[in-house]
């Protein structure tokens, strides 16, 4: 750790363009971790990837082994998010010396939480779980969305005949204008318990993905004080750029602790009638607080911009009729789960290039406000 109380980094390591495939999101993951004289652990899971290859949630811990300050960087929670996030990793991977942390800090890192999402290019897991509204489901009573009750024939139609897009998104419209914005956004996205072929299915019970984040991070955190966790996501914000959403009020301990990290801008979730996202349950930084009750405990998602979210609602509905009565095989239908991708995944090199620097300076500011809390 340098005097100014930052933590000492190499240069980026640029690679050409984003890996397309978990195997490939794996395969440099590792290879950054073996040059960095560290070890990965996979952990396995039931599911299978398209090729029948095995998959499975890797961690790495970089630093002490009984850390009293952590930082926790996941990726791919959101499976077809993740290739972003894998690759923010992977970066700090090549460019972090951990000797250089201080002797009661830790880095760690859990690579591709949902791999079976990333595999198959899903935002759900291998049973339509949204592990992201999940957590600990398997002791937790499911919240209401009454909302989604009243969305979910038209948001999951029940028909072999491919739905008209446009039809689709008058219905949609049309609520927008009768019952407003923030009830249709929030109908489809705060997470439902009661329709398992649905959009957003919290579950029924714990996942095993979730099951095994939990465990890892109780075992290998289990004395710290200090703990800010990084969940990197896609999709919500501008194009192009980065949003830190917390769940916790605008003048909160956590919310005032991201925005000085001057990164990105800061959106508080709870008690904000302004803010673009309702506030979900379920959501797994936020539950790994409650892990370490007498730990100082900071959380956000990071979002990376991509594209509007009428663009990505239309995509997501097609998306998910693919799933459930279509044909990957088929090109139309693979257009159409590539398209979704792209939602999530720009097929542009300067949104890229943009993510990769803004994770960057992200992750090195975390490290940094880690390094010297309450130093």
């Amino acid at each position: 750790m340098e005097p100014n109380g930052r933590v000492p980094r190499g240069r980026r390591v640029i690679h050409c363009r984003l890996p397309l495939t978990w195997t490939e999101c794996r395969a440099r993951f590792e290879l950054a971790a073996r040059e960095a004289g560290a070890t990965v652990t996979r952990h396995p899971i039931a599911a299978r990837g398209p090729d029948q290859q095995q998959l499975g949630v890797d961690s790495l811990l970089l630093g002490a082994a009984s850390p009293r300050r952590a930082l926790v960087v996941m990726s791919g929670v959101h499976g077809v998010e993740g290739f972003v996030g894998s690759a923010i990793q992977t970066d700090l991977l090549r460019r972090l010396e951990p000797r250089s942390l201080p002797p009661d800090m830790a880095v760690l890192m859990l690579h591709a939480v949902n791999p079976w999402g990333m595999a198959w290019s899903r935002r759900q897991n291998e049973s339509n779980v949204d592990l992201n509204r999940n957590w600990r489901r398997s002791v937790t009573l499911p919240t209401r969305n009454d909302a989604y009750d009243e969305l979910h024939a038209l948001a999951c139609p029940d028909s072999a005949e491919l739905p008209s897009l446009e039809d689709l998104m008058n219905s949609v419209f049309a609520l927008v204008r009768s019952r407003g914005v923030g009830w249709v956004r929030d109908g489809i996205t705060l997470g439902q318990y009661r329709h398992p072929d649905g959009l957003h299915f919290g579950g029924e019970r714990t996942e095993e993905s979730t099951a095994i984040v939990e465990g890892l991070v109780r075992d290998r955190l289990r004395v710290v004080e200090r703990l800010l966790t990084i969940d990197l996501h896609t999709g919500h914000g501008p194009r192009g750029t980065l949003t830190l959403l917390s769940d916790q009020p605008s003048e909160s301990a956590q919310t005032r602790f991201l925005a000085r990290l001057g990164v990105g801008t800061v959106e508080a979730t709870a008690g904000n009638p302004e803010a673009t996202t309702g506030l979900k349950s379920g959501q797994i930084a936020n539950g790994l607080a409650g892990l370490f009750p007498n730990a100082d405990c900071v959380s956000s998602s990071a979002e990376f911009g991509t594209v509007p979210d009428a663009e990505q609602l239309s995509a997501t509905f097609l998306e998910h009729w693919v799933h459930r009565h279509g044909n990957r095989a088929d090109p139309a239908h693979a257009e159409i789960v590539w398209r979704y991708r792209c939602c999530f995944t720009p097929d542009d090199r300067s949104w890229e290039s943009r993510s990769l620097e803004q994770g960057a300076a992200l992750l090195d500011a975390s490290l940094d406000a880690v390094a010297s809390w309450d130093r």
